[in-house]
């Protein structure tokens, strides 16, 4: 944590926007979501007043406040609890906006709660946001070097596919209550060009088998596809709403290596095939004129830019 920047309480955040109503906060689920919003929208602002903050760098909250209140423990839950009781507290500020990821609200799996002063992302991520042709071309053409003949438009429709199995295997193992995820090996794996319902039971089955058969809930891998088929019938056709956004990265990087692996050979470029640094990369390909014309930005421009009520 930042060691200038000390959290406070939700009453002495009260007690600041009210002796200072001009001053204008955002709170992120983390870091990167901070980062990228003071790049695409605080600097831009002009407004010395506003800020924006990782909400646990801001406000301390512990689990069981989360626990108690009812709200999956997370970040997510954080930034919910925390525009939660800046309502409560004051139920028509100005003073700040809450950014949360919609995460698996799309198929309905999770709380989407209108609350005053939280907004969610338009798509399912922060990360979503990267999902489209100026984008993609951008990372492909100025940052990796891919050839002419590897376009944005093949690489968006290739990996749809993936990025929605991925998102619902997500959800389902999560929902099976057995804290167990995808194991790396799974996804390292994972068959860019195969899209079976195959893929999905392997993945069911090495996610379950990562675990002793009594911390399974008596579940089988059949008993995941079935969830996970329930679901599925509520995907729609647009797949920034059903991606995790750290899956992005992951299906670029497997798209890559299956039809030019060549991309990475270089000493400069190898550090890229780890979708943690290739998120980053993508992340700051995104251009301004680009993502100012999603609703959650222009409502957070022009808000930001505003002083006093």
């Amino acid at each position: 944590m930042p060691i200038d920047i000390p959290r406070r309480t939700v009453d002495e955040l009260v007690t600041l926007y009210t002796v200072e109503p001009d001053v204008r906060d955002i709170y992120t689920e983390g870091r990167s979501d901070k980062n990228f919003l003071q790049t695409h929208v605080i600097d831009f602002a002009d407004n010395p007043l506003c800020t924006v903050y990782a909400v646990s760098d801001r406000v301390e909250i512990p689990d069981g406040v989360l626990i108690q209140a009812g709200i999956m423990v997370g970040a997510r839950g954080r930034v919910q609890w925390l525009a939660d009781q800046l309502a409560a507290h004051m139920p028509a500020h100005e003073s700040a906006k809450l950014i949360a990821d919609r995460d698996f609200a799309s198929v309905g799996a999770d709380d989407d709660s209108d609350i005053h002063g939280l907004i969610y992302t338009d798509y399912s991520s922060m990360e979503a946001y990267a999902l489209n042709e100026s984008t993609i071309s951008k990372l492909l053409g100025a940052a990796l070097g891919v050839p002419q003949h590897v376009s944005a438009r093949k690489v968006l429709s290739a990996i749809q596919s993936t990025l929605v199995a991925l998102f619902l295997i997500r959800l389902c193992l999560r929902e099976s209550q057995t804290g167990v995820r995808i194991p790396q090996k799974t996804l390292t794996k994972w068959n860019i060009d195969k899209h079976s319902k195959d893929n999905v039971v392997a993945a069911f089955r090495a996610s379950l088998h990562s675990l002793s058969a009594d911390k399974r809930n008596g579940l089988t891998p059949e008993d995941l596809l079935s969830q996970y088929e329930t679901y599925e019938e509520k995907v729609g056709s647009d797949v920034r709403n059903f991606a995790n956004g750290h899956d992005i990265s992951l299906a670029i990087i497997l798209y890559l290596k299956l039809h030019c692996g060549h991309v990475f050979n270089s000493d400069v470029r190898r550090p890229f095939q780890s979708p943690k640094v290739l998120e980053v990369l993508l992340m700051s390909c995104i251009e301004r004129r680009v993502i100012l014309e999603e609703p959650l930005f222009k409502e957070l421009t022009t808000w930001a830019s505003c002083k006093g009520n």
